[in-house]
């Protein structure tokens, strides 16, 4: 009969596979923790549109204005009023006395001087002023998405070019010393070899810092936390359009969002005005009231038991003198129209300077990039020619990674001026109202 094993070892191999597979399970959800989430160009604007926080205020305070349309259309209704009181007196007659009384009344205001109209279009006037304000919010956080986008892009391409450089200082320096051990080159030739590579070595952590620091921007705009790690996917990819600088400006003082806000605020202001002078105004309403209580008989009372009856009725109220108080509420509502006016005038103008400012901006961009694409195809012939001579034992490898590393640089000068490129015709839409794409 075979000996069965200690009860020790069974339980001891029971841990270890409980721990095995414990160890596994969690290294997979580590694993998985740790995979970046990717996102392209409209992934990341449709997050940060949807997480924003200063929009989602914009968006609850639209939705309260839109609720102050129904509160003024309230105005146009009737009032209905029921009441009901249970009283009982002691003390005062020679027995106690409990008196019931009942009221219903209906009123309906027919006329109050033009408030009513009014305030239902100064609530809808400043509805539309919040929407306009929401679309310009979103604007401003797109523009904000797109360059922190640009921004990332263009640091990982600037990491690329500087440890290109790094490596090619090291290549560098270590030639120097193999010249200076043969006595073939000056010590102040390795000095200076070092130096560069030392240069290359700080800028190559620069460029890392840059890219942290276009990371937190971006994660801070997508409203992401820190710990979470992402990956971008894009390129720059820019078409070119023509476009007169009149016809830009004309776009702009017709699709900005400030422009169509202050016009409706104009609107509300001008509905703002008539409220005010509504104050001096005649009023009329009419109103029906229904009355039933029980009486007691008593000396003084004709009667016992319950009593209905019912009263309709007009009212006019003009109030002829208050102080001048409403005088004062319309010099007040004309002086807020005159704001709004003078604002309206000076925002034209500003407009009209943005879209110009962002119109040259793009243009001298754009004026880079031909004599770029000329430097890119000169490296790249000056690579072809170097990668001959290295074949034929002329040029050295030194001269072929000098060769490489220009045509690397001039790739990344080209990327910059598309970045360039990219980030005013951003600011040209956000400066025309257009839709950024």
């Amino acid at each position: 009969m075979p000996s069965q094993p200690p009860r020790h070892l069974n339980s001891f191999l029971y841990t270890f596979c409980i721990a095995l597979i414990a160890f596994f399970v969690f290294s997979a959800l580590a694993h998985a923790e740790e995979k970046p989430v990717i996102l392209t160009l409209g992934e990341a604007i449709e997050l940060a549109v949807r997480d924003n926080r200063d929009i989602l205020l914009n968006q609850e305070k639209l939705a309260q204005a839109r609720l102050k349309i129904q509160e003024a259309k309230s105005g146009f209704l009737p009032e209905v009023n029921l009441s009901s009181t249970a009283a009982r007196t002691r003390g005062l007659y020679r027995k106690d006395i409990t008196q019931y009384s009942t009221s219903a009344g209906i009123k309906q205001y027919l006329y109050k001087g033009g408030e009513t109209v009014n305030t239902l279009r100064q609530s809808r006037y400043k509805t539309d002023v919040q929407e306009e304000v929401l679309a310009k919010t979103i604007d401003e956080i797109i523009l904000e998405v797109r360059k922190a986008f640009y921004t990332l892009l263009i640091a990982q391409e600037f990491i690329q070019m500087n440890q290109g450089v790094l490596e090619n200082s090291a290549r560098h320096l270590e030639s120097q010393s193999l010249r200076y051990e043969k006595g073939e080159a000056s010590e102040s030739e390795v000095l200076k070899a070092k130096s560069s590579l030392s240069e290359a070595k700080s800028l190559y952590e620069s460029s890392l810092n840059q890219q942290d620091t276009a990371y937190a921007l971006l994660k801070n705009l997508l409203y992401l936390e820190e710990k979470t790690n992402i990956e971008i996917k894009g390129d720059f990819e820019y078409t070119p359009r023509e476009l007169a600088i009149d016809e830009a400006i004309l776009k702009a003082l017709s699709f900005r969002p400030e422009i169509r806000q202050y016009e409706a605020q104009a609107q509300a202001d001008k509905a703002s005005i008539e409220i005010a002078r509504a104050g001096n105004r005649p009023s009329v309403y009419g109103s029906f009231d229904y009355y039933s209580r029980s009486t007691t008989q008593l000396t003084f009372s004709p009667s016992k038991g319950w009593q209905d009856y019912n009263v309709l009725g007009a009212t006019l109220s003009w109030p002829i003198f208050d102080g001048w108080a409403t005088k004062y509420k319309v010099e007040q509502a004309v002086s807020d129209f005159k704001q709004t006016q003078i604002i309206q005038n000076k925002l034209k103008v500003d407009i009209a300077t943005q879209v110009k400012e962002a119109y040259l901006t793009l243009k001298t961009a754009l004026a880079k990039l031909n004599p770029a694409k000329r430097d890119i195809e000169l490296y790249e012939n000056n690579v072809k020619v170097i990668q001959a001579r290295y074949k034929d034992g002329i040029a050295s490898n030194l001269d072929l990674g000098d060769a490489q590393l220009a045509f690397l640089i001039s790739q990344f000068n080209h990327r910059q001026y598309l970045y360039d490129c990219l980030s005013a015709k951003a600011k040209l839409d956000k400066a025309m109202g257009v839709e950024i794409k």
